[in-house]
C-alpha cells in the first residue's frame, strides 16, 4: 500500500527561498544602479555638460561665433532684410536757450529741454569682409577671426504715420544688391507729440562758429584776418614795424609791416603829436559796425539763424558812435530747426568768412602762384582742406545743391528766401532729399549773386575793360550766376571784390546725411533701399572690424575679447585728448608742442556681446543662468567718447525681482548693466575726463572742422553722476570777476504739452534741474545694457549720452593773441589783474600820459567772443541735447533657442528626479528583501525544511494488515 500525504505538509527547501529572494533583492539594487549610472550619466552629467560646453561655445569664444559658413550670427549681422531686423530707436532732447541776448550780456543762460523728437534708423553693413584677426593669439588663428564691415544709415522720421520700402538683397559673397522687387516695411505710426514737430526751432551755440573761433583764437583775430594776413596781425605792437599799405594788407609777401596799431596806442600817439594821428591804422577802425565788412558779418549772421545781440541807438564797437541802423547779428548763437540739427543746413556766414580769412593760408601753402580766381576754384572745391586750419570741403558743389531746391522758394517770395525747402518724403531725387526741409534764408546770399553779376554783365556788355569790374565765375566752373546763384571764385562790382560771395557751407547735422525720400513706385511711401543705396554711393566708407572668430584652442584669454571692436572707424586707436595741465579746452592745446597727446586704442564691444558665464543653475530648473553676470567690468565703446565705457551689474532689485528678456511666449533671466558710478570722473591724470566738472568728458579737440577742435563735452544726460555746480556754474574767479552768468535748465514735468514757459508762475508745468531732481530720476536717465548671462548675449541696450558746448576762454595771461582785445577805459569785466599788470610794466610817461588821457585802467573781455559779445564768460558749459540711442540685438528666435534649452535643461532634472524616487524606492524593497533573508535565516525553528508528522501506532498495525 502506498503512504497516505493527506498528513503531510507541502514544504520548499530553505536555501531555494533564500537564494530566490537574495536574488530578487540583488537584481532590484543592479536595476537601481543601472538606472541611476545611466539616467545621471546621460541625463544628467551628459546632457549638463553639453549644455554648459555649447552655451559657451566650446573653445571658441561664444556660441555666437562666426567661425562656421553658415553661422546664423553672421546672417543676423549681415542681414539685409529691414521687414526683420529691428531698427535702432532714436529720441532726441534739446535745450532752447531762452534768453540768448541777455545771457550774453553777462545774465544766467535759461535753458528749456524739449523732445523728445524721435527717429528709427535702418542701418546695413557693407563692404563686408572676414579676415584674420590680430586679436587672436592661437597657434592656428582662424582666417575669419575679423568681422569688417562699413555701415550705411537711413532715417525715419516719426513726425506721421509712415510706410517704408526696400529692395536690398544679400548675395552668397556678402555683397549687397538692389532688386527690381519691393518690399513693403509694416506701418510706422507717429510717435512724437501731438505738439512736437521737426521745425521746431532751437536756440543754443552754433558748435561750428566755435570751431571757427577756435581756428582764429577768438573774434578780434578773425576779423582781422579778414583784411590782414597772420605775419601783419603778429606785428600789431611791435616796434619797427611800420604800418601796411592799402595795397600791403592782405597780402602774403608783406609779412614786415603792422595791420594796425592798438586804440589806446593810437591816442597816446595822436595826443603826443599835439593831435595829428600817427601813420597808422587804428585796429578799431575795423570793428565799426556800418563799415562793408562789420555789416556783411550781421548780415550773414543773420541769415544763418543769428540772433540780435544789438539794436540801433546802442553804442559801436569801435567807440566812434551809437548804430544808426537796425540790429546787429552775431553767429555765436544761432536757431534752427530740430529737422536742420539733426541732418545739416547751410550757412552763408562760414561759406564767406571762413573762405576768405585763410586766403593768407592758402597762399602761403603754394608752391607756385596762382591767380586769385583759380586759387579760390581751389578752396572752395575742397581741393585745399589739408592746408587750411578750418576745412571748408566742396562749398561750390554744396551751394549748387541747395540751389536745387531753394530757388524756387526764394524765387516765389521776391528773394525773401524766408521759406523751407520741400520735405523730403515729397522727393525723389537723392541729391535733393539730403536737403530736404532744410532753411532756406542762407540761401538768399546766393540768389543775390545774379543781380550782381547781371549788374557786371551789363556794364562789361558795353565796355570790356571797364574799370573796376571784372565777370563773375562760379567756383564750381558752371554758369549757374545767370540762373540760379552760384558760389563766387571771382568777379569785382564796381571795385568790390564778389570772391566768396553766395557761398554756402555745409554744417553737418548731429546724426548722418539723411536720403529717405519719396518711393516713385509706392504711393505715400518712403524708399529706404534707395536711400541706403545713395548713402553707399555718395559717403565716405568707414570701415569697422569686430573680433568674432577666436582660435579653436582651450584656455586662450582671446576668447574672452569675443565681440570686441578690433578698429573704429578704420583706426585701431583714435586721439581722443590733448593734456595740458589746464582744466578747460584751450585753442593752442592741439598745436602746442608741449601738449601730451592721448591716443585710446579701439576696446570693448558694440553691447552685442559679452563674455559668457556658462551654465549657472542646477538642474531641474527652469533658467539656464541664476541671472548674476560675471563680477569683472563690461566695456561698452562709446563712439562719441572714441573710447570703451565700463559697465556694471545693477545690483539686486527691491523684492528680488529679476530682469528678463522674452522670446515668442516664454522668459529668460537676463542682468541688466549700468554704467560705472565714475563714469566721466577724473580718475586718470592726463585723459581729461572730470574737466572742468566731474561727470565731463572733453572730446573736442577732435571733433568739429578746424583742427584746433571746440570745447564739447560728452556726458551722460543732464549730468547724472556729475559734481553739483554743472547746475549753476556761477564761478567767474577764473576770469577774474563776481559770481553769475550762470545757467538755469528746465525741463518740463508731463509728455503733453507743457504750454509756454513760464517758470514763476504757481501752477508752472517746467521744473528746475538739480542735482537732487537729477539723482532722483538717475534710472531714467542712466544707459543700461540687458545681457543673457549663460552666453553673454547682449539682448537690448538703450545708451543715453549728451553733447555740451561753451565758449572758448581768452586769457591775455595766457594767451598773447588775446590782449588784442584789451580796452584802456575800463569798458570789460574780466582779467582785471592781467590789464593792471600789463599797465604797470609800461614805462613811465607811458603811464603818466595814458593816466591823463583816462586810458589807465586796462580790462579784456570775458571769452574768445571778445568783440561782439565781450560781457558773456568764457568756460560756461550749456548743454545743447541729450539722445536715447536704444537697440534690440537679441531675434526671438535667439530667445526662443535659450528658453528651449532651459526647458530642455528642466527636462533632464526632471527625469533625474523622478528616476531618484523609483530609484529610492527600489532600494528599499531590495535592501529590505535582502534583510528579511539574513534576519530569518538565524531562526533555524522557522527556516527548517517542513517532516513528514510521526505515524500512530494503530495506523501503523492497519496498514501492515
Amino acid at each position: 500500500m502506498y503512504p497516505s500525504f493527506s498528513n503531510r505538509i507541502l514544504t520548499i527547501p530553505s536555501s531555494l527561498v533564500i537564494s530566490f529572494q537574495q536574488g530578487v533583492g540583488l537584481v532590484i539594487l543592479a536595476g537601481c544602479y543601472v538606472a541611476v549610472q545611466q539616467v545621471f550619466t546621460k541625463r544628467v552629467v551628459g546632457d549638463t555638460n553639453e549644455l554648459a560646453t555649447t552655451l559657451i561655445g566650446g573653445e571658441r569664444g561664444s556660441m555666437y561665433n562666426t567661425c562656421a559658413g553658415d553661422s546664423p550670427t553672421l546672417k543676423k549681422l549681415t542681414s539685409v532684410n529691414l521687414v526683420e531686423k529691428a531698427p535702432t530707436d532714436l529720441k532726441y532732447n534739446f535745450y532752447s536757450l531762452h534768453n540768448p541776448k541777455e545771457y550774453l550780456d553777462g545774465n544766467d543762460a535759461i535753458l528749456v529741454e524739449q523732445g523728445p523728437y524721435e527717429l528709427k534708423k535702418h542701418s546695413v553693413a557693407y563692404n563686408v569682409d572676414q579676415k584674420p584677426s590680430a586679436l587672436s593669439e592661437g597657434a592656428n588663428p582662424d582666417p575669419k577671426g575679423n568681422l569688417e564691415y562699413s555701415t550705411a544709415n537711413a532715417y525715419l522720421v516719426l513726425d506721421k504715420d509712415t510706410k517704408a520700402t526696400t529692395n536690398l538683397q544679400r548675395n552668397n559673397d556678402l555683397s549687397i544688391a538692389f532688386s527690381d522687387n519691393k518690399v513693403t516695411l509694416p506701418e510706422t505710426k507717429r510717435a512724437l507729440a501731438s505738439h512736437l514737430s521737426m521745425s521746431d526751432s532751437v536756440v543754443n551755440y552754433s558748435p561750428d562758429y566755435l570751431s571757427l573761433l577756435g581756428a582764429f583764437n577768438d573774434e578780434v583775430n578773425l576779423i582781422l584776418s579778414l583784411e590782414c594776413t597772420a605775419d601783419q596781425i603778429a606785428n600789431i605792437g611791435v616796434a619797427g614795424k611800420a604800418q601796411c599799405s592799402d595795397s600791403q594788407l592782405g597780402d602774403s609777401s608783406a609779412s614786415t609791416c603792422a595791420c594796425c596799431m592798438m586804440d589806446n596806442d593810437f591816442k597816446l600817439a595822436t595826443s603826443r603829436n599835439t593831435g595829428v594821428p600817427p601813420a597808422y591804422k587804428n585796429c578799431n577802425s575795423f570793428f565799426d559796425d556800418e563799415s562793408n565788412t562789420m555789416s556783411t558779418l550781421s548780415r550773414l549772421a543773420s541769415h544763418d539763424g543769428g540772433i540780435a545781440v544789438k539794436s540801433a541807438g546802442e553804442k559801436k564797437y569801435d567807440g566812434s558812435g551809437d548804430l544808426t541802423n537796425g540790429d546787429f547779428y552775431t553767429a555765436l548763437i544761432q536757431e534752427h530747426s530740430v529737422n536742420d540739427l539733426l541732418f545739416g543746413y547751410p550757412s552763408a556766414f562760414l561759406g564767406k568768412v571762413a573762405f576768405q580769412a585763410q586766403m593768407d593760408q592758402a597762399k602761403k601753402s603754394l608752391s607756385s602762384p596762382l591767380s586769385s580766381v583759380e586759387l579760390s576754384k581751389r578752396m572752395l572745391t575742397g581741393q585745399m582742406d589739408s592746408d587750411l586750419s578750418f576745412k571748408l570741403g566742396d562749398v561750390a558743389q554744396y551751394t549748387s545743391d541747395v540751389g536745387s531746391v531753394c530757388f524756387a522758394t526764394c524765387l516765389a517770395e521776391g528773394g525773401d528766401c524766408s521759406g523751407h525747402a520741400p520735405e523730403r518724403h515729397e522727393l525723389s531725387d537723392v541729391d535733393k532729399i539730403k536737403l530736404g526741409g532744410i532753411d532756406c534764408m542762407p540761401y538768399k546770399s546766393t540768389y543775390e549773386t545774379v543781380a550782381k553779376c547781371a549788374a557786371i554783365n551789363t556794364v562789361l556788355s558795353q565796355d570790356s575793360n571797364a574799370a573796376g569790374y571784372e565777370p563773375c565765375v562760379c567756383a564750381n566752373a558752371s554758369d549757374e550766376w545767370s540762373s540760379q546763384g552760384c558760389c563766387l571764385a571771382g568777379g569785382i562790382n564796381n571795385g568790390e571784390s564778389l570772391r566768396g560771395e553766395g557761398c554756402l557751407y555745409e554744417v553737418a547735422g548731429i546724426e548722418d546725411p539723411n536720403y529717405a525720400g519719396m518711393d516713385t513706385s509706392i504711393a505715400n511711401a518712403i524708399d529706404l533701399g534707395s536711400a541706403l543705396q545713395a548713402w553707399i554711393d555718395k559717403e565716405a566708407a568707414t570701415v569697422s572690424s569686430e573680433f568674432m572668430c577666436p582660435a579653436a584652442e582651450a584656455g586662450l584669454d582671446e576668447h574672452d575679447n569675443f565681440g570686441a571692436y578690433e578698429s573704429f572707424e578704420g583706426s585701431t586707436s583714435h586721439v581722443t585728448y590733448y593734456h595740458t595741465g589746464n582744466d578747460r579746452i584751450r585753442q593752442a592745446d592741439v598745436t602746442d608742442s608741449a601738449s601730451t597727446v592721448v591716443s585710446t586704442p579701439v576696446s570693448g564691444g558694440s553691447g552685442k556681446f559679452f563674455k559668457p558665464k556658462g551654465l549657472t543653475v542646477k538642474v531641474g530648473t527652469t533658467q539656464i543662468s541664476d541671472g548674476f553676470p560675471i563680477g569683472i567690468a563690461h566695456p561698452v565703446y562709446v563712439p562719441n567718447a572714441k573710447k570703451s565705457i565700463d559697465f556694471h551689474f545693477e545690483g539686486v532689485r527691491d523684492k528680488f525681482v529679476r530682469n528678463k528678456v522674452c522670446g515668442t511666449d516664454t522668459c529668460i533671466f537676463s542682468a541688466r548693466l549700468i554704467p560705472a558710478n565714475t563714469t566721466f570722473h577724473a580718475t586718470n591724470a592726463t585723459d581729461g575726463a572730470g574737466l572742468p566738472f566731474n561727470g565731463l568728458q572733453p572730446v573736442g579737440h577732435v571733433n568739429g572742422p578746424s583742427i584746433n577742435g571746440r570745447p564739447e563735452y560728452l556726458h551722460q544726460p543732464l549730468y547724472v553722476g556729475g559734481d553739483e555746480l554743472l547746475y549753476t556754474q556761477q564761478d567767474n574767479s577764473y576770469v577774474g570777476r563776481a559770481e553769475g552768468n550762470g545757467i538755469k535748465i528746465y525741463r518740463p514735468v508731463m509728455k503733453s504739452d507743457p504750454g509756454a514757459f513760464n517758470p514763476d508762475a504757481t501752477d508752472s508745468n517746467y521744473q528746475l534741474v538739480d542735482k537732487t531732481v537729477v539723482d532722483s530720476q538717475s534710472k531714467a536717465l542712466l544707459s543700461h545694457v540687458d545681457i543673457e548671462v549663460a552666453t553673454g548675449l547682449g539682448a537690448r541696450q538703450r545708451m543715453r549720452f549728451g553733447t555740451s558746448y561753451s565758449i572758448w576762454e581768452c586769457d591775455p595771461a595766457t594767451n598773447d593773441k588775446c590782449k588784442l582785445a584789451m580796452n584802456s577805459q575800463a569798458q570789460y569785466s574780466c582779467y582785471s589783474g592781467t590789464g593792471s599788470a600789463a599797465f604797470n610794466d609800461l614805462a613811465a610817461a607811458d603811464k603818466s600820459d595814458l593816466s591823463t588821457l583816462g586810458l589807465d585802467n586796462f580790462t579784456y573781455p570775458c571769452s574768445a567772443a571778445n568783440l561782439l559779445t565781450p560781457s558773456v564768460v568764457g568756460g560756461k558749459i550749456l548743454p545743447q541735447f541729450w539722445v536715447e540711442e536704444s537697440t534690440i540685438h537679441a531675434s526671438k528666435t535667439e530667445i526662443d533657442l535659450l528658453a528651449a534649452y532651459a526647458k530642455s535643461y528642466n527636462k533632464s532634472g526632471n527625469a533625474f528626479i523622478l528616476m531618484v524616487c523609483y530609484v529610492f524606492l527600489g532600494l528599499f524593497l531590495g535592501f529590505s528583501m535582502l534583510l528579511r533573508c539574513l534576519c530569518f535565516e538565524q531562526k533555524a525553528s522557522f527556516m527548517e525544511t517542513e517532516k513528514p508528522a510521526p505515524a500512530t501506532t494503530a495506523s501503523s498495525s492497519k496498514s501492515m494488515a
